[in-house]
C-alpha cells in the first residue's frame, strides 16, 4: 500500500545554528514519504541560503523565501501550498525522532482520528533533558473530550508541533475546503489555533511517548521575556475562551476557568516583578476576587490554585510576601 503524504512545515527564521540539525531529523524519518516544506520569513542571517543549500540534498524538500511576517504567517503559507494528505508542523530549532512521524501516521490511521499528537521533551544546551510524558499508553479523545482535556492541560500540550493532522481538516492544494489558519500577528498562536481546531474534530489519539525534542535555547529567553502588551493580551484571551464554553460547551466552564485563573497568576507575578501594567495588575485581581467563589468550590482548581486566589484576593502585599515561594509551589503559568 502506498503511504500517503506527510507535509511538514518548517518556519525559518534566524536559526542558523539549529537548522541542518532540525531537517536532517525530518529526513532521517523512517517514514518516507514526506514533503519538507522550510519557509524563510525574511532571516536576516543565513538562514535563508542555508535552506536552499539543503534543498539540494533532498528531493522532498521546498522552499519559499518571504517577507518577515511572524511564526503564524509563515505557518500559513506552508499550508498554503501544501499536497500532503497530512500536515505537521516542527520549528526549526527543535528536532524529532527518526520514528515520529510513523508513529503519528500509524495511530492516525489505526483510530481513524482527526489529529494524533505525542508527548515531547525539553532539551538544553547542555545536554539536559526533561521529558514532558514518556510512556506506551494511548488515550482516544471523541467529541469534545479533546477540547476538555486540552483545557485541562494535563496530557494535550497547548502546541501545535506535536500533533499531525488530517490535511482536509486544515484544507490546502489537495483539500480547497474553507482553509483553518493561524492568527497572525499574537502571541501564544497555538492555543487560540489548537482551541478552535479541537472544536472541529470528531477523534484525537495520543500516544504516550515523547518523539519530539523541544530546545529551550531560544525558547525559554521568549518565554521569561519582560512584560507586553502583546503577553498580557495573549493571557486576557483566556477570557474570550472562557465566555465561550459557557456559552456552547457548558460542562467545559470550570476547566477553562482554571486554566485562566493559572494564567492570570503567572501574569500577575510577572508584573509584580517587573514594576509595569499596574492597571492589568489591578483587573486580573478584580477577575481574582469576582470569581473567588467559583475557585475555591472548583472540584478541579488544585489546592495551591486556591490558596493563591484567596490570598491575592485579601491583601496585594500579603499575596507579594507569599509570592516569594509561589514559583516554588504553583509554578509560573507559561505563555
Amino acid at each position: 500500500m502506498t503511504q500517503k503524504k506527510v507535509s511538514v512545515i518548517v518556519p525559518v527564521y534566524n536559526v542558523e545554528r539549529y537548522l541542518y540539525k532540525c531537517v536532517e531529523s525530518i529526513k532521517s524519518q523512517t517514514y518516507h514519504n514526506l514533503e519538507i516544506i522550510l519557509v524563510d520569513d525574511g532571516s536576516t542571517d543565513t538562514s535563508g541560503q542555508l535552506c536552499d543549500e539543503i534543498a539540494k540534498t533532498d528531493e522532498r524538500i521546498r522552499v519559499i523565501h518571504k517577507e518577515n511576517g511572524g511564526l503564524s504567517d509563515a505557518r500559513n503559507a506552508g499550508m498554503d501550498i501544501s499536497t500532503g494528505d497530512y500536515i505537521g508542523f516542527v520549528d526549526s530549532d527543535d528536532y524529532i525522532d527518526d520514528d515520529f512521524y510513523g508513529i503519528l501516521v500509524t495511530v492516525l490511521e489505526q483510530y481513524d482520528a482527526d489529529v494524533s499528537c505525542c508527548r515531547y521533551t525539553n532539551v538544553w544546551e547542555d545536554g539536559k533533558r526533561e521529558p514532558v510524558g514518556n510512556d506506551d499508553s494511548v488515550h482516544i479523545y471523541g467529541g469534545t473530550e479533546a477540547l476538555k482535556e486540552y483545557l485541562y492541560g494535563k496530557m494535550l500540550d497547548p502546541f501545535a508541533w506535536n500533533k499531525l493532522y488530517k490535511a482536509e481538516l486544515l484544507g490546502n492544494q489537495q483539500y480547497h475546503n474553507d482553509h483553518f489558519r493561524f492568527i497572525k500577528g499574537i502571541l501564544s498562536e497555538d492555543n487560540p489555533f489548537c482551541i478552535e481546531l479541537f472544536k472541529r474534530t470528531s477523534k484525537v489519539v495520543l500516544v504516550g511517548k515523547s518523539k519530539y525534542n523541544y530546545s529551550q535555547a531560544r525558547k525559554g529567553a521568549i518565554t521569561n521575556s519582560a512584560v507586553s502588551q502583546k503577553k498580557i493580551d495573549a493571557v486576557y484571551y483566556w477570557d474570550n475562551v472562557r465566555q465561550d464554553c459557557r456559552e456552547n460547551y457548558p460542562d467545559l466552564e470550570k476547566y477553562a476557568l482554571r486554566r485562566e485563573v493559572l494564567f492570570y497568576i503567572g501574569l500577575y507575578n510577572e508584573i509584580y516583578k517587573n514594576k509595569t501594567y499596574q492597571a492589568d495588575a489591578d483587573k486580573i485581581r478584580a477577575f481574582i476576587k469576582e470569581h473567588l467563589r467559583e475557585i475555591r468550590s472548583s472540584d478541579i482548581c488544585e489546592k495551591t490554585i486556591k490558596i493563591s486566589a484567596q490570598i491575592l484576593s485579601v491583601s496585594p502585599f500579603v499575596y507579594s510576601v507569599f509570592m516569594k515561594g509561589y514559583k516554588k509551589i504553583v509554578g509560573r503559568a507559561k505563555l
